[in-house]
């Protein structure tokens, strides 16, 4: 039986409702803007017209779906969740949001089990984003190797070439691919700085310990903040359970 809690569900199901609708949109667009050119000198005027203002629709509400997700539903989710984060780690109700067996350590409300919580969401948050550039390094590749066959073909229309570029650099697909390789790369330094604070003994709860795990812990905000990425539930609840399994050999080998 699965007893698992997590009240906050609920605030990232919008997220991702935004973001599926974002990524049909940025599809559709795209296919029509390499279309349009080819459709001029085809079809009549009024059609070309119709396919044209159905284009800029489509960017439009593609735009307004992505940063309706971006700087709203997902900083509303995030901030839930870091205080369901401080309110598991120090005990103290920061908001009413439940969750049970979100969290894979026993220790006691405190400093050491923020350390705890810590190391587990960056381990986790490095290994789904691995999992996410799988898919993303090929769809970059697949559109860089495109783009410079149209820069090298001679013949090619400069409104294709346009269009490419425009799809590219503006479109998410160059700079979605960027913000998920630091935020691999950041939580996997996050994971090392806890690794190494573990094994230094430090005593975080006064001095110098406390500083560092703090630090730590805006370090590891800001990472998500800046991101500004909803990691994929279903690669979670895929990896799940052999990332929980590795977690918890890795938790008894250090004895955290």
């Amino acid at each position: 039986m699965n007893d698992r809690i997590d009240d906050l569900d609920k605030l990232y199901k919008p997220v991702e409702t935004f973001n599926s609708i974002t990524t049909l949109l940025f599809y559709i667009g795209a296919m029509l803007s390499i279309a349009l050119p080819f459709f001029v000198g085809n079809l009549n005027e009024s059609t070309i017209q119709l396919l044209t203002i159905s284009y800029v629709l489509i960017v439009v509400l593609h735009a307004f779906s992505q940063n309706i997700a971006s700087f709203y539903l997902l900083p509303r989710a995030e901030k839930e969740r870091r205080k369901q984060l401080l309110s598991n780690a120090l005990g103290v109700p920061l908001t009413h949001a439940e969750t049970n067996l979100y969290y894979n350590n026993d220790n006691n409300a405190g400093l050491k089990r923020l350390h705890a919580n810590l190391m587990e969401n960056s381990f986790f948050g490095k290994n789904i984003c691995l999992a996410m550039l799988r898919p993303e390094r090929f769809k970059v590749a697949a559109y860089a190797i495109l783009l410079l066959f149209a820069l090298l073909y001679r013949e090619a229309e400069l409104g294709v070439l346009v269009i490419l570029t425009q799809v590219f650099f503006t479109g998410g697909v160059l700079f979605n691919w960027v913000k998920l390789e630091i935020l691999r790369i950041r939580n996997e330094r996050i994971y090392e700085s806890l690794y190494s604070l573990h094994l230094s003994h430090q005593d975080t709860s006064n001095g110098n310990g406390m500083a560092t795990l703090l630090d730590i812990f805006s370090e590891y905000e800001c990472a998500k903040s800046s991101a500004s990425i909803k990691l994929n539930s279903k690669m979670f609840h895929d990896l799940n359970p052999s990332l929980t399994e590795e977690w918890n050999s890795i938790k008894t080998r250090i004895g955290l």
